[in-house]
């Protein structure tokens, strides 16, 4: 991945901030996956727990989480996905260990759904004609 480069400060929602900018990050195609992986969990706190509560929790299978959203970076240890980009930011980034997955798809395009929606008026304008 490219090395940020320092840009201009920026003023967004009245604050002012240092504005980094990834080379090629708006040009960037991301693949959209599918991800099926087992998660660690843990239960419990401070304090003394029940041993009967703490048994049964431990025999408990763990869950099965199931994350769809854009491929950011992959390695033969792990992936990492997001579930938004824009033009100069992202949302969060969920990394999960190779050996934790079940399943992986990575998902091809398929036809557009607002291709065959007429056009409502007084509505939201038609993103296809920007």
């Amino acid at each position: 991945m490219p090395e940020p480069k320092r840009t201009t400060s920026e003023i967004r929602n009245g604050t002012q901030r240092e504005v980094f900018q990834l080379e090629g990050f708006t040009d960037t195609q991301w693949e959209m996956v599918s991800v099926f992986w087992i998660d660690a969990e843990s239960d419990g706190g401070s304090g003394w727990q029940d041993p009967e509560d703490m048994i049964e929790y431990a025999r408990r299978p763990l869950p099965i989480m199931h994350t769809v959203g854009l491929l950011v970076y992959e390695d033969a240890e792990q992936i990492a996905v997001t579930d938004t980009k824009g033009p100069e930011e992202m949302g969060s980034i969920t990394k999960i260990p190779r050996v934790w997955l079940k399943r992986f798809d990575r998902l091809g395009p398929v036809a557009s759904k607002l291709d065959d929606r007429p056009a409502i008026p007084g509505k939201l304008t038609d993103i296809r004609a920007s």
